[in-house]
């Protein structure tokens, strides 16, 4: 039995595989009115600090409300403000990701998968919903939608030891569903136990957070034979524990990417995700016209090439379609999101799903959301590779 403080004046008590509360669950939980936040006041001023965004004070049937503890930081909490988008009214508050506990449930969340005091990890796709921004204290999402943390299992059922903790938890959402997302235009993830035959798969960007949930998803689907990963060399060893086949070099020039791809395929690749740019899109989309017979099909996770149609004509048997990855689908499409919450659980409880190896934990002293500011500065001046950047919201 093991007894842990939370911070509303509740003792939690995990037994086997349920966290219980003593008397009164519900009551003995204080929901401020108000939070802390670090919010966009204007396209042309600093993040700020605020103390009076609202809390939502009442949860749809399967919402949870989760008190953050930890956020993880993405290129596009930067960008939407200094290049504005994605940005609609004045405060606005940013954040796609965090992990932490759950304090409040709506009244048809799974009480045993979601017990008070829960930890917990999201990603937020809803960006038009405040309420689901996590640059604040509390954050709330569709419970279906919300992985638990993991534990390795044990004999008689009971919880394990976590796989992780809430701070690298914290920055696996946003990249896994849009790897996810991306994946899904190649594999049904409702229906890997059905056999099909299995193709060739390149994927450019490998040393990306996306690009790393990429390969292992890959590898668990089963459904590649070759998993070729367009990646910086030194990172080599780690992309094959991953599930990379092969790795090539992309500093090599294109030509040379592409003997090497003829060498390793010979007959061809008839599949192709691209996590970086336009331009490596487009290296990808002439890679997968070079040999091969049937359908092609690029997935572009950032920018698509440049045609005049969505489907080209590459041969006589097949063609070559381009899909652009919408993470919206996580949430707009349920049954997909709820599936996808539900394999890749069991793939992090396995150990078959890891979490981006190489953490960089942003704290500070000071005011709420000082963790946040730096971690963005540094993100968008230096950027990282295999590596993950996540804010402590505890100051």
């Amino acid at each position: 039995m093991l007894k842990r403080g939370y911070n509303y004046s509740e003792v939690v008590v995990e037994e086997g595989r349920h966290i219980k509360f003593a008397k009164r669950e519900l009551g003995a939980v204080n929901i401020p009115i108000c939070q802390k936040a670090l919010v966009v006041e204007h396209f042309d001023k600093d993040l700020a600090f605020t103390t009076d965004i609202s809390v939502e004070q009442h949860l749809e049937d399967y919402e949870i409300l989760v008190q953050n503890k930890f956020v993880g930081l993405n290129h596009v909490d930067w960008k939407s403000k200094k290049y504005k988008f994605n940005i609609y009214s004045f405060p606005w508050v940013n954040g796609r990701e965090s992990s932490g506990v759950v304090v409040k449930r709506g009244s048809r969340v799974d009480k045993d998968r979601f017990p008070l005091g829960a930890e917990v990890f999201l990603a937020s796709t809803s960006y038009r919903i405040l309420k689901t921004s996590t640059f604040q204290e509390y954050t709330v999402f569709d419970s279906r939608l919300v992985w638990r943390l993991p534990h390795s299992p044990t004999a008689n059922g009971s919880l394990g030891v976590k796989k992780f903790d809430l701070d690298f938890a914290a920055g696996i959402g946003v990249a896994l569903v849009t790897a996810g997302s991306a994946l899904s235009h190649l594999v049904d993830f409702a229906d890997l136990s059905t056999l099909s035959p299995r193709s060739n798969l390149i994927i450019w960007g490998g040393t990306s957070c996306v690009g790393i949930y990429l390969t292992q998803l890959a590898r668990s689907s089963q459904r590649f034979n070759k998993i070729l990963v367009v990646a910086a060399k030194r990172h080599e060893n780690y992309l094959r524990e991953l599930g990379a086949t092969h790795v090539i070099d992309r500093h090599l020039t294109e030509g040379e990417i592409l003997d090497q791809v003829n060498t390793i395929c010979p007959q061809g690749i008839n599949h192709g995700i691209d996590v970086v740019s336009k331009k490596t899109a487009t290296h990808l989309m002439n890679i997968l016209q070079q040999e091969g017979n049937g359908e092609k099909k690029l997935v572009c996770v950032v920018d698509a090439p440049e045609l005049p149609t969505k489907t080209a004509f590459t041969n006589r048997t097949g063609k070559f379609i381009i899909e652009k990855v919408s993470i919206k689908k996580f949430h707009e499409d349920l049954e997909y999101g709820t599936t996808f919450v539900d394999y890749t659980s069991k793939l992090l409880e396995s150990g078959h799903l890891k979490p981006v190896q190489s953490l960089k934990i942003f704290k500070a002293l000071g005011k709420f959301g000082q963790s946040i500011r730096n971690g963005l500065l540094e993100l968008e001046e230096k950027g990282p590779s295999a590596e993950k950047y996540v804010a402590c919201l505890e100051t």
